[in-house]
């Protein structure tokens, strides 16, 4: 469904290093385009393969999904999209000036109690739709100027999302592909996306086994992000900047969701970017977070905005790591971005 109705949530954000270029994204041609049909075909199979008995992604589910059985993501073997449209609220190598095309799909590997999209992502809201229908929204996005497609929460869905740019990009698609992910990934399947994807927005919420588990129901989550952040790194390195302060559209952004009471964790996110992907690694620290979902239960320990004191700490961390690329959202008066 095209909705341009749809609210976004856009939240300014400002450079961490005054030596960050602010302009957007150069218009650039997709790596894809370089990948021959015979090529592109072999992967398709192979990600479609993953889901006879499901292990596309680290829950490894095993549900037979190529017979049309749900895995516990939600998607079962059609594409699941719950809205696409042109999108503005990005980092700007992303959104640049005329927005980014944006594909929000339905379901999720991840039980994230405080979830601010869990109409789609966890109660399944959406439409199935076919190949060909997705391969002609990619290639309307392109139509109306977006700098590259952006799939959202695309860890389950990597076979369809193949098989749509395939098609697309015989009916004409050329703009770069991001992919916009929880991290949650398997680095075999990140593989089937080398020389695809041009742009990684990766988060890295969590480096606590036992806070990855009670907010979104995945210990393993520290090790997985880790692992993928360092696949994603590999294929696509660091962002660079243009000679007119553009940015090239590709490479890793690592994203880091400040959450109230466990900003102890910046420390090591930080520290991971910097020791095991690059010094030159851009980071996005994001602010935006506010109690939605389950988070409301106070027990969960996450029912409120985050306080400038914490926002500071996470800054204090950010200045000590020795970091020198990336943005911030910047709080309003009440907490939060």
């Amino acid at each position: 469904m095209d909705d341009t109705r749809m609210t976004e949530a856009r939240t300014e954000r400002v450079p961490l290093a005054q030596c960050v270029p602010t302009c957007g994204t150069a218009d650039q041609r997709g790596s894809y385009l370089e990948l021959s049909d015979r090529e592109f075909e072999h992967r398709i199979r192979l990600a479609y393969a993953h889901l006879q008995y499901c292990d596309l992604c680290p829950v490894k589910c095993g549900a037979s999904r190529l017979s049309g059985r749900p895995g516990v993501c939600g998607a079962a073997l059609r594409p699941r999209v719950f809205v696409w449209n042109i999108h503005r609220g990005e980092e700007p190598p992303v959104s640049g000036l005329r927005g980014s095309g944006t594909v929000f799909l339905s379901g999720c590997n991840l039980r994230c109690c405080y979830c601010q999209n869990y109409p789609l992502s966890q109660l399944g809201h959406g439409s199935e739709y076919s190949v060909p229908r997705l391969a002609a929204a990619l290639n309307e996005l392109q139509r109306r100027g977006a700098h590259n497609i952006n799939f959202v929460t695309p860890s389950h869905q990597v076979a369809q999302i193949l098989a749509a740019v395939l098609m697309a990009r015989r009916q004409g698609l050329t703009i770069p592909l991001v992919y916009n992910t929880s991290s949650y990934d398997s680095v075999e399947t990140l593989g089937l996306l080398d020389g695809i994807v041009d742009i990684y927005l990766g988060d890295y919420r969590y480096t606590d086994d036992v806070v990855a588990h009670n907010l979104s129901g995945a210990a393993d989550y520290p090790a997985v992000a880790r692992a993928a952040l360092e696949e994603m790194h590999r294929q696509v390195g660091d962002l660079v900047a243009c000679a007119d302060g553009t940015f090239v559209p590709h490479g890793l952004i690592v994203r880091y969701l400040v959450l109230p009471r466990l900003t102890r964790m910046a420390k090591d996110v930080f520290q991971f970017v910097h020791e095991r992907l690059s010094v030159d690694t851009y980071v996005s620290v994001m602010t935006q977070y506010f109690p939605a979902y389950k988070a409301l239960d106070g027990a969960r320990g996450v029912g409120r905005k985050i306080t400038e004191a914490e926002f500071d700490k996470v800054m204090n961390a950010w200045h000590a790591s020795g970091l020198v690329h990336g943005w911030v959202q910047e709080l309003d008066g009440e907490g939060g971005a």
